[in-house]
């Protein structure tokens, strides 16, 4: 029997390879940031009043393209990533004869314990006669998302790095870094030039605080003055 996620490896039980689980894993650890990740793209513009004092109360016009707009709202949405880690969590659970898991309060959470308690389950669910259909279903997740930060690339081909903006470092002197900034929704990305780091949990504020008509707040950048 050939592994039908993959097409390519043969399997003497279960319906999930090894290579088809680890690549599941992978994307169970990644879905949590990547549906924050997607908060950046929810609006096409972030402009008003209420925007960073530092800036005049105005943003740059956010990179979104704005057809995409709906699919983010999907896919943040209850009924999106969260609904169909939790749909998938409540059948393991279900299969198990396990008691109903609680759900937590926010969305955030939600992905986030939903997607760790299935890839704690991965083992049993490459084994499970759907676990076919449950790699495909977190494939597709994925897939979307990137089809919203990463157009046109294809289902699980190597992300190339997304442009985030420019590093808003400061050093002593009150020269602002302006490297450019790229990642590629996996990890922390860390300036080139001044080694300032910026985790995936300060990406939106990044995008906000882009260089305007004035300078941001200064960060601690110790290795800024070195670089120069």
């Amino acid at each position: 029997m050939i592994c039908t996620l993959c097409t390519t490896h043969q399997l003497d039980y279960g319906s999930l390879c090894h290579s088809c689980t680890e690549a599941t894993h992978a994307r169970l650890q990644r879905l949590p940031r990547m549906w924050d990740s997607l908060e950046a793209w929810l609006a096409p513009s972030t402009t008003g009043p209420s925007g960073p004092a530092a800036y005049g109360g105005r943003t740059r016009r956010a990179e979104a393209p704005l057809p995409l707009r709906g699919e983010v709202l999907d896919l943040r949405a209850p009924g999106g990533i969260v609904g169909v880690l939790e749909d998938w969590r409540e059948a393991v659970y279900e299969t198990r004869g396990m008691a109903r898991p609680i759900l937590a309060s926010s969305l955030a959470h939600r992905v986030t314990i939903a997607a760790a308690d299935l890839d704690d389950h991965l083992d049993w669910i490459s084994r499970w006669y759907a676990g076919e259909g449950f790699g495909w279903d977190i494939r597709r997740l994925v897939d979307r998302v990137r089809a919203v930060v990463q157009p046109g690339r294809a289902l699980d081909e190597p992300p190339e790095p997304t442009f985030l903006g420019y590093c808003i470092a400061v050093d002593e002197g009150g020269i602002i870094c302006g490297h450019r900034l790229w990642a590629d929704l996996t990890r922390t990305v860390q300036c080139d030039w001044c080694l300032c780091q910026y985790p995936p949990e300060t990406w939106l504020a990044l995008r906000k605080l882009q260089p305007g008509q004035a300078q941001p707040a200064a960060l601690s950048v110790p290795h800024a003055g070195a670089a120069a």
